[in-house]
């Protein structure tokens, strides 16, 4: 059996990175150095969605990060940087 997915990171300072689930695991951001705090496993073998009660239901895994800030630049107003808030681990 062969599995696909990727890794979802964010270090202390809230900068994401996400990385394909064969590659190292990630310790430092890739962004400031600063620890990884926060990881989670996105398992795509079978797919992301599947349809339950008639409606479209993530079923891989994937955490929709809220955004705490961005910074913009002055000129464009592209966003240079995105700090996402570090989710609550769930006790299991």
């Amino acid at each position: 059996m062969s599995y696909e997915g990727y890794v979802q990171y964010l270090c202390k300072n809230g900068h994401h990175h996400e990385l394909d689930c064969m590659c190292d695991d990630l310790k430092k951001c890739l962004t400031c150095n600063e620890p990884i705090v926060w990881r989670n496993g996105v398992d795509i073998t079978n797919g992301s969605f599947d349809i339950i009660d008639g409606k479209e239901v993530r079923i891989d895994g994937y955490v929709e990060l809220k955004i705490k800030s961005q910074r913009k630049c002055e000129h464009c107003n592209s966003i240079l940087e995105t700090i996402y808030e570090i989710p609550k681990q769930e006790e299991k």
